[in-house]
Parts: structure tokens; C-alpha cells; sequence
């Protein structure tokens, strides 16, 4: 008898952990679906445009200047070839395209 319960106990704690360490994973799942961002439309904020080459009359342009090799640039991303994200807060809940270009660029 001492052996059926020890096995029960067993087996409720074996499946009790992997149930814990699933958890987390889960967790990971949901926030990378949580993440998913809407694409930047031009004229988002701070005179985003998807084409840098179309801000070259705006007074802050610089030569050269785009998302991509910006200092908020946060990288390509994914799912969206082209398109990554930005740390600068008013762009934070979207994406921007690479060859984009805004007024807060940062070299």
C-alpha cells in the first residue's frame, strides 16, 4: 500500500513540475503575440515618411539619415522583412520601415 501511494505522490509532483516549467513558455508565447505591431503610416509622428529620400526639404534631414542607422533603431524585425522597430516612445506601438526616415533621428 506504501508503494501505490509513494508512486501517486510521484507522479502528482512529477507532473505538477512540468506543469510549473510550461509556465513561463507560455508566457513567452502570449507576449510575442502581444507584441505584434501595426506598420508606421507616413505621417504617423515627427514627420515620418517611409522613404527617407522624401524629407530631404524637411529642415532637420540630413544626408544619409534613416531608421535603419538611427539610435532608436531596435532592429529588423521577423515577421515584417524591411520593417523594424523604433525605441523612440511615439513610435513605440509601431513599426517602421527600414529606408524610413523621422524628425528625432539620432546619429
Amino acid at each position: 500500500m506504501a508503494d501505490s501511494t509513494d508512486n501517486s505522490r510521484r507522479r502528482f509532483l512529477k507532473g505538477g513540475a512540468a506543469a510549473v516549467a510550461a509556465i513561463p513558455l507560455a508566457a513567452l508565447v502570449h507576449q510575442k503575440q502581444a507584441f505584434a505591431k501595426a506598420k508606421a503610416e507616413e505621417g504617423h509622428a515627427r514627420d515620418y515618411v517611409h522613404d527617407a529620400e522624401e524629407a530631404v526639404d524637411h529642415e532637420a534631414y540630413q544626408e544619409g539619415a534613416r531608421c535603419d542607422n538611427c539610435a532608436f533603431w531596435a532592429g529588423e524585425d521577423d515577421e515584417h522583412e524591411g520593417w523594424g522597430g523604433c525605441f523612440h516612445p511615439d513610435f513605440s506601438d509601431v513599426l517602421v520601415k527600414a529606408g524610413g526616415w523621422c524628425d528625432v533621428w539620432a546619429g
